[in-house]
């Protein structure tokens, strides 16, 4: 924001009023902000697959650049979760996900269905990962999810 005086000069204005107001102009000019406005088309999709340096281990890949910082600084730590709890929370998120995702509901959110199987073995780290990702979208977005615990909700 760029703030610009016009001033009109009459016989009676001295010169330390017009210098005061350039000081001033100059000093509001200098604060205003030259952040640019975050691109629309920033992503917050969800990747999941296997290690490839293992085939028994899942990772979690989420492409928003605030999600790191999110489980690293507000999520609750791993010692809060058992890997069954996790399991069963995530059934039902990415069951709540994935029929909005098909029902259509904003489609510029829901990108993608996640591919979830139950009887499949992730580990811990990707249930527990996958389960801050919904905690996230609701921190962030203000998403609602029915499998998020009380603590996980924002208000």
């Amino acid at each position: 924001m760029v703030i610009k005086l016009v001033i009109t000069l009459k016989k009676s204005f001295k010169m330390k009023n017009l210098i005061a107001i350039l000081i001033i102009s100059g000093f509001v000019w200098s604060c205003s902000t030259t952040s640019k406005p975050l691109p629309e088309n920033q992503n917050h999709s969800l990747s999941t697959q296997k290690k490839t340096d293992s085939a028994d281990e899942w990772e979690v890949t989420v492409f928003d650049p605030e999600y790191e910082n999110f489980v690293a600084t507000r999520a609750q730590p791993k010692s809060m979760f058992t890997e069954s709890s996790l399991k069963s929370r995530n059934q039902i998120l990415v069951t709540e996900w994935n029929s909005r995702f098909y029902s259509g509901i904003n489609p510029n959110f829901y990108e993608v269905a996640i591919e979830y199987d139950q009887k499949e073995n992730y580990g811990f780290d990707f249930e527990y990962r996958l389960y801050q990702f919904f905690a996230y979208c609701n921190w962030k977005y203000g998403v609602k999810f029915n499998g998020l615990r009380g603590i996980d909700k924002t208000k």
